[in-house]
Formats: structure tokens, C-alpha cells, sequence
């Protein structure tokens, strides 16, 4: 029977609590002094400042990610307060892959590291390498998806109940305005190889068609050289038979 880490689980009450009685005080807290700026300049100031930090931190991960989705669902349950009978964006959709079996997974990891420890070329060692990092990144971005997944609407619906609707605004603003600039070099490449093993796509497949492909065609090459040296023809590999001796 296939173990499925990723299905959402019936959990009781108790546990639920202690994982949101962690965020949402701290939440309200921040909102409380983001809609400070005439009252409280300096705390407001302060907050906001902090509140770049984390999410110029948070870019460097591949949590980034998940910085457009928590903007939308703040600015999406900020608007529906304000006027519940204006349409509203949806919430952007998580990218992830919802229906992951983790031992197919651990196994595909397992083998793949196997094949890398026995491989002496270069070339396909830096592409195993890439096939391995990328299912492990691509298994770990699942286990955190899974999880905001699970909580993220239950923030949603405090936050609609409790927040301070200008603090609300004010952060889902900071982290659009963060968030605007492009990732480096190291982390697009690391997104990339993350995304290519959640297509199911193998570098190390690739680059191994690749040189299938290019030793067919200089095959190709040398067959239609030695034609045009032997007068137009390919010669032949098959046996020549015997000339039949005349009677």
C-alpha cells in the first residue's frame, strides 16, 4: 500500500491550536503597529522595516515562492472587508505537487544517488548531481506547500474577524513592493532544477539523448563521406558471396 505523506490528515483540535496560537497574536501584533504611522510613527517605521528584512531574507530561499501567494490572501482579505460586495483576486494557487508518494520518492532519490556514486564522468556526474539536488528540493517545497496549504485558510479567516484592516493593507503592500525585484543567478537556477524534477524532467536523461543524438549524426556524417569517396556508393557490409564459376 502506497504511504502518502502529502494527504491531508485528520488532526484534533489540540494541535491545530498550538500551531496557530503561535502565529496569530504575533500577526495582530504587526498589523497593530503598521497602521501606526501617524499614532506611533517609530513603532510603525520599525515594523515595516522588519518586515523588508524578512522577506529580502526570505528570497534567498526557495520559500520565495510562497511570498506572492500570502501577498494575495492579505490583499484579497483586506478588500473583502472593506467592501464584501467588491470582486476580488483569488489567491494565487500553490505550485506543488499535492499527490506526492514519498516512498517512490525516497527510492527515485535513493537510486539516482546510487548512480552517481558508481559514475566516473564528469559531465554526467555535475547532471546527477543536478537530478538529485532538484528531488530533493522538489520533495521538501511539497512538505512546506502542504502544510501553508493547511493553515494558511485558517489565518485567512482570523485575520478576516480580527485584523487591523491598515495594518493588513500595509503588509501585503511591503511584501508586493519587496518581492518586485528578480531572483539572482544561484536562485533561478536552483528554481529551475527544483521545477525540471517536479515535471519528472532528468538532466542526466537529457544530456545521455544528447550524445545519442550527436553520435548518430556523425554516423550519419562518416556513411555520406565514404559514399561520395567510392563514387556515390555506400559500400556494402554484408558478405560477398563467391563468383558462381562458369560451366
Amino acid at each position: 500500500m502506497t504511504c502518502n505523506l502529502f494527504n491531508r490528515r485528520q488532526q484534533s483540535n489540540t494541535a491545530e491550536d498550538s500551531r496557530l496560537e503561535v502565529v496569530l497574536p504575533l500577526l495582530r501584533r504587526r498589523f497593530q503597529n503598521l497602521c501606526a504611522e501617524r499614532d506611533a510613527p517609530r513603532p510603525y517605521a520599525d515594523e515595516k522595516k522588519k518586515v523588508v528584512r524578512e522577506v529580502e531574507s526570505m528570497l534567498q530561499t526557495l520559500g520565495s515562492g510562497l511570498l506572492k501567494y500570502i501577498a494575495n490572501t492579505f490583499f484579497k482579505t483586506f478588500l473583502e472587508r472593506v467592501d464584501s460586495a467588491r470582486p476580488t483576486p483569488e489567491a494565487s494557487n500553490i505550485d506543488y505537487d499535492r499527490e506526492l508518494d514519498t516512498p517512490s520518492m525516497f527510492r527515485e532519490i535513493e537510486a539516482l544517488q546510487a548512480k552517481l556514486n558508481e559514475t566516473v564522468d564528469e559531465d554526467e556526474q555535475r547532471a546527477l548531481e543536478e537530478d538529485v539536488t532538484g528531488k530533493i528540493l522538489w520533495f521538501c517545497w511539497c512538505g512546506i506547500c502542504a502544510e501553508v496549504d493547511e493553515l494558511f485558510p485558517k489565518v485567512a479567516d482570523y485575520l478576516r474577524r480580527e485584523a487591523n484592516m491598515g495594518g493588513l493593507f500595509n503588509m501585503s503592500l511591503a511584501i508586493r513592493h519587496t518581492t518586485s525585484a528578480d531572483p539572482g543567478d544561484d536562485q533561478t537556477h536552483l528554481q529551475r532544477i527544483m521545477r525540471d524534477a517536479g515535471a519528472g524532467t532528468s538532466k542526466h536523461q537529457l544530456l545521455l539523448a544528447a550524445r545519442d543524438a550527436e553520435q548518430a549524426k556523425w554516423s550519419g556524417t562518416n556513411r555520406s563521406t565514404a559514399a561520395v569517396e567510392n563514387g556515390g556508393t555506400i559500400p556494402s557490409t554484408s558478405p560477398q558471396l563467391p563468383p558462381t564459376p562458369v560451366v
